[in-house]
Parts: C-alpha cells; sequence; structure tokens
C-alpha cells in the first residue's frame, strides 16, 4: 500500500526518510568546528528546502515510483557532500559509512513499508512505525555504533577506497531489485531476492568487520612495538652514557692519585705558594654527562629522560616534578608507555606553537597512590564525548589517547582529561 495518490503523504514519507537517514549519518559524524554556526544551519535548512521541492516535483511531473529511482543521484549524493564539507573525515572513508547509512536506510524504509501492506495499515499507521524505526536506529548509533567508530575506525587510514566501493555497488543492486521494472511490493519474488541480498550484505559487513578489527590491532602492535624500540634504544643510550662516565671516573681517579702525590711532594718542601698555584692550575675537570635520576626503574628512567630532552631540544621549557617509589603498581613497561604517550602528545601540541608559548608542566607523585598529572598549552580546539573523551585532531594525537585510556582501562585506574584556558590536562591515578 504506496498511497500514490497522497502527495502530502508522500512527501512527509519522504522527509521522514531523509531526515531519518541524515540522523543516522549524524549520529557517527565528527563535525568540524564552524565559528559562523548561523551559516551552517542556513545550509543545512537551504538543503532541506531543496530535498521537499524536488520530491514534489519529481512526484508531480513523473511519479513517485521515479523518485524512488532517482533519490541516489537528488537526495543521497548532496547529503554525502554536504557531511563531507562539514567534517574532517577523509572521503573515502566517509562515503564507506554514509552509503552504509543508506544502505541501512532502504531496509528500514522497504521493510516497514511491508509491514504496514501486510497488515493493511493507514497512512498514519505508516508514519508512526517509520518515525520510530528511525528514532530507534539512531538512539543505537548515536550510544554504540559511535563510540566503536570514532575510538576503533577512525584509526585505520588506508584502504577506505575500495572499501566504499562495497555498499555503493550494494545500493545500486537493492535499488535494482527494489524499483526496476516495478516496485517490490507488487513482486513477491523480488522481495525474497531482496532480503536474500541483506542476508549476504550481514555477512559481507561482518568479513568487513573482521577485517577492519585485524587491521586495528596491527596498527595498535605496531604503534606498540616502535614505543618499545625507543624504550630499548634510550636504555642503549643511558648504557653509553653511564660508560663514558665509568670511563670519566677512573680517570678523575688516576689523575688525583698523581694530584695527592705532587702535593704531598710539594707540602714536604713546605712551599705553600706552589701547592695553591699547582691545585688551580695543574687540574681541569673533564666534561661530564649530566646525571639524571627520576627513579630506580631504568626502563621509566630512560624514558622521562628521553622525552624530557627532546622537549628541551624543541624548546619547550618544562616544570618537572617528579617522585616514583621503588615499587610500582603496574607492570613499568606498561607505564613506561602511558608515560612516552603523554609526555609524545605535550610535545606534539607544543611544537605546534611559537616557542614562546611552550611548556609543559609534569608532575608525578608516589603516596598515597601513584598518580600523575601533565598540562600543556593546546593549538587546536577540543570537544569531549559523552564519556569524557577528548576529540583531538586525527593523527598522532588521537593515537596517544587511545592508547593512555586503554592503560587506564587495563589497570583499572581513574583518569580525566580536561581543558581550561587554552590548555589540555591529562590526570591518571593508579
Amino acid at each position: 500500500m504506496l498511497f500514490e495518490e497522497n502527495i502530502i503523504f508522500l512527501i512527509l514519507k519522504v522527509m521522514i526518510t531523509f531526515t531519518g537517514t541524515l540522523g543516522m549519518m549524524g549520529s557517527t559524524t565528527k563535525f568540524r568546528y564552524v565559528k559562523e554556526k548561523p551559516i551552517s544551519i542556513i545550509i543545512f535548512a537551504s538543503y532541506f528546502i531543496y530535498v521537499i521541492i524536488s520530491s514534489y516535483a519529481i512526484i508531480c511531473f513523473f511519479s513517485y515510483q521515479h523518485l524512488l529511482r532517482v533519490f541516489l543521484l537528488t537526495i543521497s549524493c548532496p547529503a554525502i557532500l554536504l557531511l563531507h564539507n562539514m567534517s574532517d573525515e577523509p572521503f573515502p572513508r566517509l562515503v564507506f559509512i554514509r552509503a552504509t547509512h543508506i544502505l541501512v536506510s532502504l531496509y528500514i524504509a522497504g521493510t516497514i513499508t511491508l509491514i504496514n501492506t501486510a497488515l493493511h495499515g493507514t497512512e498514519l499507521s505508516d508514519i508512526l512505525m517509520r518515525l520510530l524505526a528511525y528514532l530507534l536506529v539512531i538512539l543505537f548509533d548515536f550510544h554504540f555504533i559511535r563510540r566503536i567508530y570514532l575510538d576503533f575506525i577512525t584509526e585505520i587510514r588506508k584502504g577506505w577506497g575500495i572499501l566504499s566501493l562495497i555498499p555503493c555497488a550494494l545500493i545500486l543492486l537493492a535499488v535494482a531489485l527494489a524499483f526496476y521494472p516495478e516496485h517490490y511490493t507488487k513482486r513477491p519474488t523480488s522481495v525474497v531476492m531482496i532480503y536474500l541480498l541483506g542476508a549476504v550484505i550481514v555477512i559481507l559487513y561482518t568479513a568487513i568487520g573482521v577485517f577492519l578489527s585485524m587491521q586495528y590491532h596491527r596498527q595498535e602492535i605496531d604503534q606498540n612495538r616502535k614505543i618499545l624500540e625507543l624504550q630499548v634504544q634510550n636504555i642503549q643510550r643511558e648504557a653509553a652514557d653511564m660508560e663514558k662516565l665509568a670511563t670519566q671516573t677512573k680517570i678523575i681517579r688516576h689523575d688525583t692519585r698523581h694530584i695527592l702525590s705532587t702535593i704531598a711532594s710539594l707540602a714536604e718542601s713546605g712551599d705553600m705558594q706552589a701547592i695553591l698555584d699547582f691545585t688551580d692550575n695543574a687540574y681541569q675537570k673533564p666534561d661530564m654527562p649530566e646525571a639524571f635520576h627520576y627513579c630506580t626503574d631504568a626502563l621509566l628512567n630512560a624514558t622521562l629522560y628521553s622525552y624530557f630532552k627532546s622537549a628541551e631540544e624543541s624548546g619547550i621549557l618544562l616544570q618537572i616534578s617528579v617522585t616514583i617509589p621503588d615499587i610500582l603498581p603496574v607492570d613499568s613497561a606498561g607505564l613506561a608507555i602511558c608515560f612516552a604517550n603523554v609526555l609524545g602528545n605535550a610535545i606534539e601540541c607544543c611544537e605546534k606553537l611559537p616557542k614562546e608559548k611552550r611548556k609543559i608542566i609534569f608532575k608525578c607523585i608516589g603516596k598515597p597512590k601513584l598518580m600523575f598529572e601533565i598540562e600543556n598549552p593546546q593549538p587546536d580546539r577540543i570537544t569531549f564525548d559523552r564519556n569524557g573523551l577528548p576529540h583531538l585532531p586525527e593523527g598522532g594525537m588521537e593515537a596517544h589517547i587511545r592508547s593512555i585510556v586503554a592503560f587506564c582501562k587495563k589497570y583499572d585506574a581513574f583518569y580525566t582529561f580536561t581543558t581550561e584556558n587554552g590548555w589540555f590536562k591529562i590526570m591518571v591515578t593508579l
């Protein structure tokens, strides 16, 4: 029951479907910060009006059936382009996710039509079922899929171009089965084929999910491997510094014996002026590497030294207060990786700023609990999701935050991310 003679109902159904699909897309979109918000509202309102006018014109001059065949060009493609201009997502990834939403929306709208037809429902029952279905899907997307998407899928950078072709091809196939040569409600065999295609889609997306999960974990392992390699290099560097220090200490001890012997000889002769001249001129202190010691754990010590040294080389002013207990409540390797991530994130943020604004405040105490916090000026605007997790610009910083959160969840640690007066602060309590 399509009620094709009721144009008002058809337009209303199109708008509910369009709004529901756009709501699904928006629930998993990380929008770019826009200062001119009224302009954005006007753009969305203009697009909304365009959809109403274009749909009405197609229905009046052609037919509702014709609208269903061309909606991809008149409604869906402009919506994807609009969201692309409003978000920071790479275009291939955006096409994959938004085309998937369109595909889901097709099945929602088609299923509601079939149910309403089977129950001999009215226009009102169709509208109510459609509203309820889209509302539930949008809530599900926002509360469950959004978290997975923003915390998981966004970390995968490559392969989206090929993947985006999959939902696009499936949409074209579903539209062809549903609306050619006539509406699917008039062809029972087409309904069977459409839902068989739906089963194939579920299997295909399950395989895609497994593939993306493997890619995600592979990147995570690669990132941790690089961090561990850095820690090993830091330990090797520390060992080389210690060896150099030991060598210079031996030289000093050797020279000291000769100096004391000479002083003893001069003392026996009673020439005090010669002793003073000798002590002023005969011994020059060799250059020695600056000693550093933040804790007894070699891995943590090397990690802190390496990142503090890197910060100093980048012209960053450091304000450090570190007290780490000998007995740690967590694995030192995991804590070293967490320190590497918080300091790496802070250094990357500061490197985007002019040198006079670069500053990092790092504090760590061991009692009553091991707790550390780091503050740094943040060059980019930060928004937070409903779980208090920051949305930083894509790239290294998001990877740092994801790794910190994973560490805290693993050891059941309390953590917070806050911003105040242009400063970004991370606090972790173990």
